[in-house]
């Protein structure tokens, strides 16, 4: 089967091969409706960019690049399919490694994508530690990067994040309005500053309303963690009624530590996560959760490279409370 041609492309739009040129390498020049029109037609032939000339003939590959925490978690190929679904409205093509939290093997791939393998670089949760950090500083004028959910925000790369702050303490108020007064929080990972703003907003939610603060420190985003302080937790003489957990990872760890003591949920005990995960609403019941848009928090990144050379250089996402059936009023 032979190779679809911009030509081709541009007679299926009714343009030139010119337009349909700058609509497939993002140059200006085209107007929206042009340039939807002119997607459509590819998508339709089934055009292909042959990256190898592409990369002859102008130095650049046509390749973005994502490097991943994970490649086995929910949440990291929740934000890893935003990421390939808005390049591929942008006709361009991933290459995908992952690091698995190794310092680095982080920095290594780092050098190798920027090296001249791919035009630009999405980071997803890395762990950019300070030679990481300096050689993206130096590779930024001819290889541009966006991190998505950084450790740290005060970093040099443009940033996408959530809301941690405001979807912890809602989920606080959540529990408050249900009449709970034994509030606990279950925290995550110590090195991340998402996990500090979700703590403050579990501890400015419950001093606001006059209650003690009870908080589980120094964990991980991990079910193994939530079973642990959940078992903890169950174990005291005057246990909470309600816990707010920095994941769903570790509110899925909590429920079964209570369960496994014969604790009802929620009937016992009230759960709230932070993510909103795909299993977070097949479970029975329904995990109660904060939900961080993370298809969108992918999308948002591809568009701050790709489509969006004045968009904001750190951009902040809302969350949204979704209640379930892991909490209820206190009886």
């Amino acid at each position: 089967m032979s190779r679809v041609t911009i030509a081709q492309v541009a007679a299926e739009a009714g343009t030139s091969a010119m337009t349909v040129s700058n609509v497939l390498n993002n140059r200006p020049g085209a107007s929206g409706a042009t340039r939807e029109r002119v997607l459509a037609a590819a998508r339709r032939l089934g055009y292909r960019p042959n990256l190898a000339a592409r990369h002859l003939r102008g130095g650049r590959t046509g390749l973005v690049g994502v490097l991943t925490h994970d490649l086995t978690s929910q949440y990291a190929l929740e934000i890893v399919r935003g990421i390939a679904d808005e390049l591929a409205v942008a006709q361009r093509e991933v290459l995908i490694s992952a690091t698995y939290q190794d310092a680095h093997r982080e920095t290594e791939r780092i050098g190798l994508l920027t090296g001249g393998l791919v035009d630009a670089l999405l980071l997803v949760a890395p762990v950019l530690d300070a030679d990481a950090l300096a050689l993206l500083a130096d590779t930024a004028p001819r290889c541009p990067t966006v991190v998505v959910d950084p450790r740290a925000f005060d970093i040099a790369p443009p940033t996408v994040a959530v809301d941690n702050y405001g979807g912890s303490r809602a989920a606080t108020e959540h529990l408050i309005g249900l009449g709970h007064t034994r509030i606990a929080h279950v925290c995550g990972h110590p090195g991340f500053e998402s996990s500090a703003e979700r703590l403050r907003g579990y501890r400015d939610a419950v001093r606001l309303a006059g209650l003690p603060t009870d908080e589980v420190p120094d964990g991980a985003f991990s079910h193994e963690w939530g079973f642990h302080a959940g078992a903890e937790l169950a174990e005291r003489a005057d246990p909470p009624t309600a816990v707010v957990a920095a994941s769903d990872l570790i509110a899925l760890g909590v429920i079964d530590a209570a369960r496994a003591r014969g604790l009802s949920v929620p009937a016992d005990l009230s759960v709230v996560g932070f993510d909103d995960l795909p299993l977070a609403a097949q479970l029975f019941p329904g995990l109660t959760t904060v939900r961080q848009p993370l298809h969108d928090m992918g999308v948002t990144a591809v568009r701050m490279l790709t489509d969006r050379p004045d968009s904001p250089r750190d951009v902040r996402m809302d969350t949204t409370l979704i209640t379930r059936g892991t909490t209820r009023g206190v009886l």
